[in-house]
């Protein structure tokens, strides 16, 4: 035992339990690390992580880190902190590769995007927008394959098809299968596929796009090329992956080539809580993971810490009860000898702690869940609505509104974002009748339109504001589009209108709710898409029926069809004063003192029509029996909801529940016909949910703030899509192209003004692929001479090039200040940093001076320690100049410029974090507000 292991012991209580030492000290080689539900998975890998730091095994920068979602990533980081701090250490966490598996492979596939089919700036489609893509590009992947009746010979509606189809893509890509194979098959549709899927992916990259499958093939693909893996291999010494039983076939595969040859590889998971096959994951990564090595090392964390017994034993005998044997005799379909006990320290008094509600119609069923639910809160067993999670299969409308509207009867407040309800709220409706009104969509139009009610209610919403403002702007805005004629066009763009709208009431009043504002962030991010994706841009009078029927009976038509989700904070998926009513994925990694199970009596059933047609293609043969596929799943997806709660676990259903649930069900008493004293003497202690520290940024925060605070709060804040981006892409342009002229540089590659002007129209293209809106001709000429300029002044500086676009990064106690410096020189074993400016040098008495100054001694002063070297020089460089002597310009080094900036910092980041939005300084409006979406806003509301 070292000196360090048992400080480790000492300080985080590990003394008693030899597993989790294990977990944390042996490091070396590859180790399957087999997590239950509450054990403390989360404590164990941060632990691991900082022992590989401290020990000497690996700096933060050699080691790869991957979680299912960002917020995982974030909360690593955080513990990793706080525990470094409770050893009295200091660790540079942000050098640490973290992140998920997708946005890993980002970073490595944007370092080395030469290597691949795309270009700088690309975008990542979701599935919305990948939806978007397939029918923009309609005509040349689908079309092709319409019988003239169906398409690929099984689907008939357009939208249903691409969903469908994308199914098929997607599992193509994960599963690594050549699409040439496909199209040799036998089967009519698999050639239909594999034709279909060699155009998408072509036009993907020909337009600079991806989805997250091929986020995962092109690096894949990076680390295929020797050199290439090599240098990135070659710095990478220990690779650890949470949930490892939700990981794909690529996924496995990338993470298997990534540690050769040490396989210093760590999996952490838990087989009974693999939820994603819908998404493509296969369990069999992590029931497999052992026979990929000579010698793997395993350890199983089963003491739970979260729950009390009698929940433990519940799920414990429902999942035995499952025949989890492989009748061939090879890997089981669940790891043997794996029963999940109560910690030591649980106590677990005598109550009712799992119990049932049944009742004869869902309506009854919410009403008694309402009803329990308000005695808890009277009777102070629980502090706060939010202690309460009711888990459904699905929480579209028609299955979560009889208990969001149960709980109201009681004023009792739900939180259900996911129930596809964006279109019921008010502030909606109004927008889009407003759009409605304005492009002439009424009449015959609507009539003939299928979620007509939706406009409709809108429309009648309207009607009392026909006679002021709003209804006035209205009419103006009508009869400019109606009266467009030959070659008219309007200097409109439809995102401006909804920016217009925000002047006049109630639009003015909705942007003071958080709610409301966010909603209507959330329009103007599916119309920026509509615009991108449907090619709409300035209204004009040969394009203006095309874009109402495009808008609404194409673009609305498929939002309207799929449902929208309202906002959820994804920092903070748990808030106060509500009642939470999710799915059961969404309350994996989630835990509550009162967790009700409902959806007991629905039929379960898994989509296997994707493997049937593919799997003869797979890498590797069928795991899973199909037929034993659903009751496999249907057990670990309820596993998973009867494992979140900490106090007490209720069982509701209005039918009979299915026959699976027989073991756990049976027997249970019914509320309301439970020991209600025993009960009322309870006080359920709720875990404050983990909200990780606010990641903010010198340039796009702490700068947007300074400037306008009001901004902030709209742009950063509530995250509106902005209507114009001329600006932000002028600077960007020159940024890329600069850092383009020195990453050839440093790569000791060939550089002169040609090249460069290739490199600025690759940039450029790649940002309105992006949905920048393009450049008139002189603004991009005068971006271009930007870059040649300083290329033809610097010669000198370029020889002393060690690195560009250096990420500074430095954590506060109350948020994290990121960055990137663009440029470090070096000579004599000196620091100097370079950064550059998108504009003409401003005069001397100008604030913004004083802005920069700040920022770039924040920066030093993180290089300071980083290199253990002092920084000589520093420069700001403004690339609108045309000569070197009044483009360069030097600012002295100053400590006590540190201090002052790291105070100016810390005011700011406050007002930020406490949303303190209050313009105190009227922000210059010649300037500042002439190119802001909501000047309209702040002329009526200043």
């Amino acid at each position: 035992m070292t000196a360090l292991q048992q400080k480790f012991i000492d300080t985080f209580d590990l003394g008693s339990d030899k597993e989790k030492q294990k977990a944390v000290f042996e490091t070396d080689g590859p180790t399957l690390i087999i997590a239950g539900p509450g054990t403390g998975k989360t404590y164990t890998l941060v632990l691991r992580t900082l022992y590989l730091i401290l020990s000497g095994k690996a700096k933060p920068s050699e080691i790869v880190l991957t979680t299912f979602t960002e917020k995982s990533a974030f909360e690593l980081r955080d513990r990793l902190s706080l525990f470094s701090k409770k050893l009295a250490e200091k660790i540079n966490l942000h050098e640490l590769i973290t992140g998920t598996i997708h946005g890993i492979c980002d970073n490595f596939n944007s370092h080395y995007i030469k290597h691949t089919p795309l270009k700088k700036n690309y975008t990542v489609l979701d599935d919305l927008t990948c939806s978007l893509f397939i029918n923009e590009h309609f005509e040349e992947i689908i079309e092709p394959f319409h019988d003239g009746e169906r398409y690929f010979g099984r689907w008939k509606g357009k939208w249903d098809t691409i969903g469908r189809i994308k199914n098929f893509y997607d599992k193509v890509t994960e599963e690594l299968i050549e699409p040439k194979k496909l199209t040799k098959s036998k089967d009519d549709f698999l050639k239909k596929l594999g034709k279909s899927y060699t155009l998408y992916r072509d036009l993907l990259f020909e337009n600079n796009k991806v989805d997250f499958s091929f986020q995962q093939r092109m690096f894949y693909d990076l680390l295929q090329t020797k050199t290439i893996h090599d240098k990135i291999a070659g710095t990478i010494k220990y690779m650890l992956i949470d949930e490892y039983q939700d990981t794909n076939f690529i996924q496995e595969q990338i993470a298997l080539t990534l540690v050769k040859p040490h396989n210093n590889l760590t999996v952490v998971g838990d087989e009974d809580q693999a939820l994603y096959r819908f998404r493509g994951a296969t369990v069999r990564n992590i029931l497999e993971f052992t026979i990929h090595f000579k010698k793997c090392r395993q350890i199983k964390l089963l003491e739970n810490f979260r729950s009390h017994k009698n929940i433990i034993e519940h799920y414990n005998n429902f999942m035995v009860e499952i025949d989890w044997t492989n009748p061939d005799g090879s890997v089981p379909f669940r790891y043997p000898d794996k029963e999940v006990v109560p910690a030591k320290s649980t106590v677990s008094p005598d109550y009712p702690a799992v119990f049932c509600i049944w009742a004869d119609t869902p309506d009854e069923e919410a009403k008694r869940f309402a009803d329990m639910v308000e005695y808890l809160l009277k009777n102070k067993i629980i502090n706060d609505p939010s202690d309460v999670a009711l888990l459904l299969r699905s929480v579209m409308i028609d299955h979560s509104e009889p208990f969001i509207l149960a709980l109201e009867g009681k004023n009792i407040k739900a939180f259900c974002p996911r129930a596809k309800a964006y279109f019921e709220n008010e502030e909606v409706k109004l927008v889009i009748a407003c759009y409605a009104l304005i492009f002439d969509f009424i009449g015959s139009d609507l009539d003939k339109f299928e979620h007509r009610e939706i406009i409709n209610e809108g429309i009648q919403i309207l009607g009392k504001y026909a006679t002021k403002p709003l209804g006035k702007y209205i009419q103006r805005m009508n009869e400019k589009v109606v009266n467009l004629s030959g070659d008219e066009t309007l200097d409109e763009i439809p995102t401006d209108i909804l920016f217009q709208l925000f002047a006049y009431s109630p639009f003015s009043e909705y942007l003071k709710d958080e709610n409301a504002s966010r909603n209507l962030s959330q329009f103007s991010a599916l119309m920026s898409s509509f615009m991108q994706y449907y090619h709409m841009n300035v209204i004009s009078a040969k394009g203006k029926r095309a874009l109402k029927y495009r808008l609404f009976n194409s673009f609305f038509n498929l939002l309207f069809n799929s449902g929208q989700n309202e906002y959820e904070d994804e920092n903070n998926p748990i808030p106060r004063g509500y009642v939470q009513i999710m799915t059961i994925h969404q309350s994996k990694g989630l835990e509550f003192p009162v967790v009700v199970v409902s959806s007991l009596d629905k039929q379960y059933s898994v989509n296997k029509q994707t493997d049937n047609f593919l799997s003869p293609f797979y890498r590797r043969e069928i795991f899973e029996p199909i037929n034993r596929i659903t009751q496999f799943d249907h057990a670990r997806l309820f596993y998973v909801a009867f494992s979140r709660p900490q106090k007490m676990l209720v069982l509701s259903t209005s039918t009979e529940p299915k026959e699976i649930f027989s073991n756990v069900w049976e027997g249970l008493e019914q509320w309301p016909h439970v020991k209600k004293e025993t009960l009322k003497a309870q006080h359920f202690q709720s875990k404050s949910p983990y909200i990780p520290k606010k990641t903010l940024s010198l340039t796009s925060h702490i700068n947007v703030y300074e400037t306008c605070p009001r901004q902030y709060q709209f742009y950063k804040e509530y995250e509106f899509t902005g209507s114009r981006t001329g600006q932000v892409l002028f600077g960007t342009l020159v940024h890329e192209t600069i850092e383009d002229i020195h990453r050839r540089i440093l790569d000791n590659e060939k550089v002169n003004e040609k090249i460069i002007a290739e490199d600025f129209e690759n940039n450029y293209k790649g940002l309105i692929a992006n949905g920048h809106r393009p450049l008139g001709a002189k603004p991009k000429e005068g971006a271009l001479r930007h870059a040649i300029t300083y290329f033809q002044n610097n010669q000198d500086l370029l020889d002393r090039v060690l690195e560009t676009e250096i990420d500074v990064s430095v954590e506060k106690d109350d948020y994290i200040i990121n960055g990137k410096v663009d440029l470090l020189l070096g000579k004599d074993d000196k620091l100097e940093l370079l950064d550059f400016k998108s504009q003409q040098k401003p005069k001397a008495n100008d604030p913004v001076l004083k802005k920069y100054q700040y920022q770039l001694h924040v920066y030093a002063h993180i290089l300071k320690e980083r290199y253990n070297k002092d920084p000589e020089r520093l420069y700001l460089y403004w690339t609108a100049e045309e000569n070197r002597k009044n483009a360069l310009m030097e600012i002295e080094y100053d400590e006590k410029l540190v201090k002052q900036a790291g105070k100016h910092f810390d005011e700011v980041a406050a007002c930020i974090i406490n949303k303190d939005f209050e313009i105190k300084n009227q922000p210059d409006k010649t300037k500042v507000c002439k190119e802001c979406d909501f000047k309209h806003y702040c002329r009526v509301n200043a």
